[in-house]
């Protein structure tokens, strides 16, 4: 005869005759050795299983562990691609910073923008037209527009001074990347702010629907936003004075 005292045994020792789940279920967890030497016990229990079929304790458990398991590896996976995707970004920005520190006037910032975020993998078009203005001088391949035309297509980018990644209209997107000819489905919209000011308007596109959602993270594309609007600023300020 086993020399085990069954967990309803023990408990009502302690507690009295009244029995409940959570005892039993804090018993086994201060006690997990305890089916060990009880395999006729484990082999009466059984247990739901979501076919509708009994499956022994053992093999739920073995099912959970699995589970369990497969979890941590897809939390782990997780882990890899965001670190893989920071490490992107961070290369992203400081190649943007380098450049921009290089950059000798307006025309020249514009390009070194363009040039360095086009390369970024998730990136398949990217815009930047500034605003016009008297201390504005750029070179004509650098796109330019009225404030009154980019507030009126884009009033909540200029409200909150914030980026906006969701869906746009075909007409604000066929005006964002009319010369990226390329068939963009999802945009980022981030405002180039210096001195608390929109200077200019960084747009970018992908080809895959719902890439860019509501649901991204934006710290990324507003601290470009501030470098570049803090580049610009200086160098108008420059050919005020």
């Amino acid at each position: 005869m086993s020399t085990k005292v069954s967990v309803a045994t023990k408990i009502m020792e302690t507690s009295g005759n009244e029995l409940s789940a959570d005892q039993i279920a804090d018993y086994l967890r201060k006690n997990p050795e305890f089916f060990i030497g009880q395999e006729d016990l484990l082999s009466d229990l059984s247990l739901p299983h979501e076919s509708g079929k009994a499956i022994s304790l053992l093999e739920r458990q073995v099912t959970i562990l699995r589970d369990r398991g497969i979890e941590a590896r897809l939390k782990l996976s997780n882990l890899l691609e965001n670190a893989r995707n920071n490490d992107q970004l961070f290369d992203t920005t400081r190649n943007l910073v380098l450049a921009l520190l290089r950059a000798d006037n307006l025309t020249e910032v514009s390009a070194v923008v363009q040039d360095q975020l086009s390369n970024h993998a998730n990136i398949d078009a990217c815009e930047i037209i500034l605003i016009k203005q008297p201390q504005l001088h750029v070179s004509n391949a650098v796109r330019t527009d009225s404030e009154k035309t980019l507030q009126s297509n884009f009033a909540d980018v200029f409200r909150l001074k914030r980026s906006h990644c969701g869906a746009l209209t075909q007409d604000q997107i066929d005006y964002l990347f009319s010369y990226s000819g390329k068939n963009i489905k999802s945009t980022a919209l981030c405002p180039v702010v210096g001195n608390s000011e929109v200077l200019a308007l960084l747009a970018f596109g992908n080809q895959e629907e719902n890439f860019f959602n509501i649901n991204l993270d934006t710290l990324f594309l507003d601290f470009i936003g501030h470098v570049v609007g803090a580049v610009f600023y200086r160098m108008m300020a420059e050919n005020v004075s």
